[in-house]
C-alpha cells in the first residue's frame, strides 16, 4: 500500500488558489457554482431539521414526515436492519428505526439518501455514478470503522461524512461541465490532485464547495469541517480529529480501488492525521476487512 502499509509520510500540496484578479473572476464562477444549491435544501431534510427545533416533537412526528417518502423510509429500514446494527430481531417500523439509529442521526442518513438521487443524469464522461458512490460509501465505512475503534459514542456521523466528503464534485460537475471537463483532463494527463486543478481553474475545489452549502443549510459543524478540510485535516480548527479520520478513510477506500470521486492517483497524506488516529498494521487490515464485507450492500441500500 503506497502511503498506508507503512505509512510513507508525503507532504501535503500547498493551495494553489490564484492571485487577486483571478480570485475576483473565480467569486462570479462559485456564485454560478453555489448559488442554487445554497437555499434549497432537500425537502426532506428540511423538514426534519425544522422538526428537531421543535421542543414537543416526538417520534410518531419523525415517523409521518419519513412515511411520506417510501423511498427513504424503505432504506431506512434497510440501514436498521443492516450489521451494522447486529440486532436479533426485525425492525419493521420507522418508529423502531428510530430509537435504534436515533434522530440526530436519521435526518444526516435522510441527508446522504437523497443527495444521491440529487445527481442522477450527470454526464457519464464526467463521472461514473455507481463508481462515484462506492469510493464515498466506502469511505463512510472506513471512517465508521476508525471512529469505533476510538472509542467514539456516536458512529453514524463518520459514516455520513465520508458518504458526503465529495458532494463538491457532483455539484461542480452538474453546475459546470464545460470546466469540469478541462479539471477532469488536466487531472489524468497531468497527475495534478483534483483539488489543486480546481483551484487553478476556477480558485477554489470541491471541498470549499460543500462546505458552503452545508454551511447555508444548517448541517452540524463537525461534519462541515470534516468534509472541508478531508484533504488536509491539520488545517481544521475545532475537530481536527473527524477531519484525519475521513482523510484516512478517503485514502484508505482509494488503496482498496473501491471506486474514485476523481482523483488521478492516490490523495496524498497528511502526516498529522496519523499521529492524531494512531493507526497499526494489524488494525488496517481489520479496516479492510470490514469494508470489503460491507461495501456492496452499503451501495445497494444508499443507491439502487
Amino acid at each position: 500500500m503506497k502511503y498506508l502499509c507503512y505509512f510513507g509520510l508525503v507532504p501535503v500540496g500547498c493551495s494553489r488558489i490564484g492571485a487577486a484578479g483571478v480570485m475576483k473572476k473565480s467569486s462570479l464562477v462559485l456564485s454560478e457554482v453555489v448559488g442554487d444549491w445554497i437555499g434549497s435544501p432537500p425537502p426532506i431534510y428540511h423538514k426534519l431539521h425544522k422538526a428537531m427545533q421543535d421542543p414537543d416533537v416526538s417520534f410518531g412526528d419523525f415517523s409521518d414526515i419519513i412515511s411520506a417518502d417510501p423511498n427513504l423510509a424503505a432504506r431506512l429500514l434497510r440501514i436498521a436492519n443492516s450489521p451494522f446494527y447486529g440486532l436479533d430481531s426485525h425492525v419493521e417500523t420507522i418508529t423502531h428505526a428510530l430509537s435504534i439509529v436515533g434522530i440526530d442521526q436519521v435526518t444526516e442518513l435522510a441527508l446522504a439518501t437523497v443527495m444521491v438521487n440529487q445527481f442522477r443524469g450527470i454526464a457519464k464522461d464526467l463521472v461514473n455514478m455507481q463508481s462515484f458512490w462506492m469510493h464515498s460509501i466506502a469511505c463512510g465505512l472506513a471512517a465508521r470503522t476508525i471512529a469505533q475503534n476510538m472509542d467514539e459514542r456516536h458512529l453514524e456521523p463518520y459514516y455520513i461524512a465520508g458518504m458526503l466528503h465529495d458532494v463538491g464534485s457532483l455539484i461542480i460537475y452538474k453546475e459546470v461541465p464545460d470546466k469540469a471537463r478541462g479539471i477532469l483532463d488536466r487531472c489524468r494527463s497531468e497527475g495534478v490532485p483534483l483539488s489543486v486543478a480546481e483551484e487553478d481553474v476556477l480558485g477554489f475545489n470541491h471541498a470549499q464547495v460543500a462546505a458552503i452549502i452545508f454551511t447555508k443549510w444548517g448541517l452540524p459543524k463537525s461534519l462541515i469541517e470534516a468534509v472541508q478540510f478531508h484533504h488536509h485535516p491539520s488545517k481544521a480548527e475545532e475537530y481536527p480529529l473527524k477531519a484525519a479520520i475521513i482523510h484516512l478513510a478517503d485514502i484508505i477506500a482509494y488503496e482498496m480501488n473501491l471506486g474514485t470521486g476523481g482523483e488521478p492517483s492516490i490523495p496524498e497524506l497528511d502526516p498529522g492525521a496519523i499521529q492524531r488516529v494512531g493507526l497499526n498494521r494489524s488494525f488496517l487490515t481489520d479496516i479492510q476487512d470490514y469494508v470489503r464485507d460491507q461495501v456492496e450492500e452499503a451501495v445497494s441500500i444508499f443507491y439502487n
